[in-house]
C-alpha cells in the first residue's frame, strides 16, 4: 500500500512543475509516509490473530453455554420427575392417613391394654386346666394316665405293665 502511495506522489510530482504545488506534494508525501507508518504500527496481522483468537474464544464460550442449557434442562426434567413421584408419595401418606384413621376409630370400641393382659391371664390359667386334663386322661385306656404313659398307643385289651406297656411293645 505503502508503495503504491508512493507511486502515485511521484507520478503527480513528475507532471508538475510547480513549487507551490511541490511544496504541497511534498508535505502531502510527508503526511502520506506518517499515515504508512501509523498503519504498520497497527500491526493488522496481529490484530488479525487476537480477532481469530476471540472469535475461538467466543465459540468455546458458546459451546459452554449450550452444554450448560442442555444440563440445565436436564435437571429442569429430572427435578420434574421428582416432584411427580413426590407427588405420588404425597397421595399415598395422605390414603394411609385416612386408613390409620378409620382404623383408630375402628379400635376406640376394642379392649384396652389393661382388659387384654387380663384375658391372656385368663387364657393361661384355662391352658393349665386342660394340660391337668389332658395328663389325667387315658386315650388308650390301659389304665394308666397319659402322663406317666410311656406308650400312649397300646391296643385297647392288652394288659401293660405300670409305665402303660403291653408284652409286644417292650
Amino acid at each position: 500500500m505503502k508503495k503504491v502511495v508512493l507511486g502515485l506522489t511521484l507520478l503527480f510530482l513528475g507532471a508538475c512543475a510547480n513549487p507551490s504545488m511541490e511544496r504541497g506534494f511534498e508535505s502531502l508525501n510527508q503526511e502520506v509516509a506518517e499515515l504508512a507508518s501509523a498503519i504498520d504500527d497497527l500491526d493488522i496481522n496481529g490484530l488479525n490473530e487476537q480477532m481469530s483468537s476471540i472469535a475461538q474464544d467466543l465459540a468455546a464460550a458458546e459451546s459452554d453455554i449450550n452444554d450448560y442449557v442442555v444440563s440445565v434442562e436436564e435437571h429442569i426434567a429430572r427435578i420434574a420427575e421428582l416432584q411427580a413421584k413426590f407427588d405420588a408419595m404425597a397421595l399415598q401418606v395422605q390414603g394411609m392417613t385416612e386408613i390409620v384413621d378409620g382404623m383408630i376409630i375402628s379400635a376406640e370400641g376394642l379392649a384396652t391394654s389393661e382388659q387384654f393382659q387380663k384375658l391372656l391371664a385368663d387364657m393361661n390359667e384355662f391352658q393349665q386346666g386342660i394340660n391337668v386334663l389332658v395328663g389325667s386322661a387315658d386315650y388308650d385306656s390301659d389304665g394308666v394316665s397319659n402322663a406317666l404313659d410311656k406308650c400312649p398307643d397300646t391296643e385297647l385289651g392288652k394288659t401293660v405293665d405300670s409305665d402303660g406297656c403291653s408284652s409286644d411293645q417292650l
